[in-house]
């Protein structure tokens, strides 16, 4: 019985290669060589943890006022009251005077007025006041909101003579600068793990990428999930026999036609007994399995374009057990193992997947 279905196998794979050249002309879209690797994404080393940028300088709070000049004349009426801040916030400012005739009170600003705001760095500025001739004694008032102890009060008087005051009369100065903060250090690199790979037996769930090939053909594989049911006939020796099913998923991520027979690349290759023994074999799937678990599979030659994803539910016979792997053949246009010896099944390059959900790794390889 094994025999008669390796024979069926080797001229439905036969069948499969004739297709396909005829379509294609090339047995490139048919084999793919190489074994996938699955690089646990868990264990891919992340990039090294760098600080955020080291903050802004700080400026610490400063300021200082003074006027240009502290006198009026019948030919000079005009002062500047002026200042030199650093990180001071809102500059207020209010001036006034005495007269000698009614209403003998100049409000000049009628109270402080906002003149200035200084946020950050050292900054010099100015404000001008003219005084009325008929005013003989001004003050002036100037502070910053935001440094304390910075109010100021300076007097102002007229005289009868001319006077030309110094325009070179600078605010003060005295600003003491920025305060650089300390460069954060870089974080010491995360330490790499140990990557967990696996060049077969790939577990349930994971996608797995094989090598890119010459051509430009390149796939990502998964089996899904592998279950059992009774079948309600026994084998053609009187032995109970289970329908393994599974699921097979084929995305091509390469630039090329995939051309594929799951049917005929797929079978089951490890049944695990009911004794706990294991049996290895190549049990292929069926219609009449598919048929008596309740679906209605594709099994012919069919592609997979570019960018493409088929899914293909699978069933085949075996003894009374569980699945325990399933294989593929990648390469189904030489059944030769380079040294003359057939192998067992039409086609070489054989991967496998064990029946078991993946516990050491969390997460899907990115896709190529």
């Amino acid at each position: 019985m094994r025999n008669k279905r390796r024979i069926h196998w080797i001229i439905a794979l036969s069948l499969l290669l004739a297709a396909a050249m005829a379509c294609a002309g090339t047995v490139n879209n048919l084999q793919v060589t190489g074994l996938p690797q699955y690089i646990c994404p868990s264990s891919t080393p992340r990039p090294t943890h760098t600080q955020p940028a080291t903050s802004q300088p700080l400026w610490p709070p400063y300021f200082s006022s003074n006027l240009n000049w502290y006198q009026v004349a019948p030919n000079f009426n005009t002062i500047h009251a002026q200042w030199t801040g650093q990180n001071a916030g809102t500059v207020y400012l209010s001036y006034s005077g005495s007269m000698m005739t009614y209403p003998y009170y100049w409000p000049g600003s009628n109270g402080y007025i906002a003149v200035d705001t200084i946020t950050g760095s050292t900054r010099t500025n100015l404000y001008a006041i003219t005084i009325p001739t008929s005013v003989y004694y001004a003050s002036v008032s100037i502070y910053a909101s935001g440094v304390a102890g910075s109010s100021r009060s300076y007097g102002v008087t007229r005289v009868t003579y001319y006077i030309y005051p110094n325009p070179l009369n600078p605010p003060p100065g005295g600003a003491p600068g920025s305060m650089t903060p300390t460069p954060r250090p870089t974080y010491t690199p995360w330490p790499t793990p140990t990557q967990y790979v696996r060049t077969n037996d790939y577990f349930v769930g994971d996608a797995i990428y094989t090598p890119v090939q010459p051509s430009g053909l390149q796939l990502m594989f998964r089996v899904s999930r592998i279950s059992d049911l009774p079948a309600a006939e026994p084998d053609a020796g009187g032995q109970p026999q289970s329908i393994f099913i599974w699921e097979f998923e084929v995305k091509n991520v390469g630039s090329v036609e995939y051309d594929i027979f799951p049917a005929g690349q797929m079978y089951v290759s490890t049944i695990t007994l009911p004794s706990g023994m294991e049996t290895e074999g190549v049990w292929g799937a069926s219609l009449a399995a598919a048929e008596e678990a309740g679906f209605t599979p594709n099994y012919e030659l069919t592609d997979v374009q570019p960018g493409e994803t088929k899914t293909f539910t699978l069933a085949a016979y075996g003894p009374r057990g569980t699945a325990r792997r399933v294989s593929y053949v990648l390469d189904v246009t030489t059944r030769d193992d380079g040294g003359g010896i057939p192998t067992i099944v039409p086609g070489q390059n054989i991967v496998s997947w064990i029946n078991e959900v993946n516990t050491i790794c969390t997460g899907d390889i990115a896709e190529p």
